[in-house]
């Protein structure tokens, strides 16, 4: 009699009698010996869950028996074969059409008969309780670990554990120079993960490159691949991937992972948690943020430019050398005047052109032209540019974000705080305080300024600033920049023919719009803003 063995413990479980790996190989190799039975094969499926359908060795035991090299399947328990009551019955009903036996050592029962299927079905269905049970609890403890600030899962890229001198990081022999010396915990034992010397390095290279507009996430990883760090001895290291112990080995980047790295917000120092494992909740649901005790490596101002960057260049095609001089500012803004259908960019002959999507989709017809894209974007810029803010905006914008009583009560209470100030400095200049309590209660009184203003005023002046100084910004700032101005003033332009007949400002730079009178008359031929 021919025996196939199967075992399998998963990443969740501990390696423990009658769950370890050597334990379930010795036990079923003691069951065959004692049966004369020939053990012919063993399956192995390390660090893989009882519901996967996809495990290696599970798919290439039941191809085999289809195949007739062996006569019966052995495993220690039938959790080690499935947790998934469907998935089992599949799996025994492809055996039994094969004519392939299968025991479970430690159930101890003839599954061939009607009483041996009733059990097999119950203990199956225990199986799958277990496992929803067990996956509520993992998901309990994972999320006990985010609120803690600790991270979930193998180390990430660009970290460590600072375990120096008994280092066993894929990238510690051979390639880290703190490798064998004394153990970075030592500096601070707190620390749940240290940063690694030339990981993390790679990690901040990677965003800096991207956050300057200029390179794709193909184009860092070849940068990456290319680069050499020259090492404290003077020789030098290429960087590279991880990899994960036992699994994979350290590996050149590729584009998938660089993009991987550029949207992983733990490098910023936090600990995101999401609850669930479906896509769709996940684009519904944003996942918990919670304060991480690992060391950032890379600003949160940083991270935030670099997914502005990949949102603005999401409909970019990157294979020119000058893309960001090709890039179309007006893209998902720009809208045709009679379907109301963006226009969607277009490249002909060396030139950049917008054309309604009714035409480029074949959905319908419109009489809409195709626009050249730079007369269009200056006729833009030019109405942002006569765009003319009165002197005391700052002021109106107050009346626009709360009502008049409120803001006399706010300019009442400004009043006062600036008195306490002038006051303040005035006990400075005799020596009647110290700098250190001059400086400690100046701090008080501007962070009580900023809060007496709402929130969204301070919005509405960083836009007011900009249109203020429009003209001088178009003419130094670069294409991705100019686009990203554009996109924080308007959501919309209409356009009929080569003509702009309306535009929607943004709810942020709304009121600036409404502070000054000449704006209807440089919006467009219609004089009015999109509905808002």
């Amino acid at each position: 009699m021919k025996v196939a063995a199967y075992i399998r413990v998963s990443t969740t479980e501990q390696a423990t009698e009658g769950h370890s790996l050597d334990a379930q190989r010795e036990a079923i190799t003691r069951f065959a010996h004692q049966r004369g039975w020939e053990l012919v094969e063993v399956y192995v499926d390390a660090g893989l869950s009882g519901r996967d359908d996809q495990r290696p060795a599970l798919k290439q035991l039941l191809t085999d028996a289809a195949h007739g090299r062996f006569d019966v399947v052995v495993v220690h328990a039938i959790d080690r074969f499935y947790r998934n009551l469907q998935g089992l019955l599949k799996a025994l009903n492809h055996l039994h059409q094969h004519e392939v036996a299968f025991i479970s050592i430690v159930e101890n029962m003839d599954f061939t008969t009607p009483w041996g299927k009733l059990t097999l079905a119950v203990l199956g269905t225990l199986a799958e309780i277990y496992i929803d049970k067990l996956s509520a609890e993992t998901k309990k403890g994972k999320r006990a670990r985010a609120m803690k600030g600790l991270y979930n899962g193998s180390t990430p890229l660009g970290y460590c554990r600072g375990n120096c001198s008994a280092c066993t990081d894929p990238n510690g022999r051979g390639y880290c120079p703190r490798f064998g010396g004394p153990d970075l915990k030592d500096e601070n034992p707190s620390l749940p993960l240290c940063i690694h010397p030339i990981e993390g390095l790679a990690v901040r290279l990677a965003y800096e490159w991207y956050a300057s507009g200029e390179y794709s996430d193909g184009q860092i990883a070849e940068k990456l691949n290319g680069y050499r760090h020259v090492l404290p001895d003077g020789t030098t290291a290429h960087f590279r991937s991880k990899g994960r112990n036992g699994r994979s080995k350290p590996a050149p980047f590729g584009k998938d992972s660089v993009r991987d790295i550029l949207q992983r917000v733990f490098y910023t120092g936090v600990i995101a948690y999401r609850a669930g494992e479906d896509t769709r909740y996940n684009r519904r649901h944003p996942p918990e943020v919670f304060p991480g005790q690992h060391p950032p490596l890379v600003s949160e101002t940083l991270f935030r430019r670099c997914q502005e960057v990949r949102a603005l260049l999401r409909h970019h095609p990157r294979r020119h050398a000058d893309y960001p001089n090709r890039l179309y500012l007006l893209s998902g803004v720009l809208r045709c005047a009679h379907c109301k259908r963006k226009m969607r960019a277009q490249a002909g002959h060396g030139n950049r052109y917008y054309q309604d999507t009714t035409r480029t989709q074949r959905t319908g017809h419109c009489d809409q032209p195709m626009v050249h894209a730079d007369e269009i974007e200056e006729k833009v810029a030019r109405i942002l540019m006569d765009l003319k803010l009165p002197e005391d905006w700052r002021e109106k914008v107050l009346t626009c974000v709360c009502s008049p009583e409120q803001a006399e009560r706010l300019e009442e209470e400004e009043g006062r705080v600036q008195e306490q100030l002038a006051r303040l400095q005035h006990l400075f200049v005799r020596g009647d305080i110290s700098y250190d309590e001059y400086h400690r209660e100046k701090q008080r009184l501007h962070r009580r300024l900023a809060d007496l203003r709402p929130g969204e005023y301070f919005d509405i002046i960083e836009a007011g600033e900009q249109l203020e100084n429009f003209e001088e910004l178009w003419r130094t700032l670069t294409m991705l920049d100019k686009k990203r101005l554009l996109r924080a003033a308007l959501t919309a332009v209409l356009v009929r023919g080569e003509t702009i007949v309306a535009v929607q400002p943004t709810l942020v730079s709304y009121p600036l719009f409404q502070l000054q009178g000449t704006w209807r008359r440089n919006c467009g031929s219609d004089g009015y803003p999109l509905p808002v």
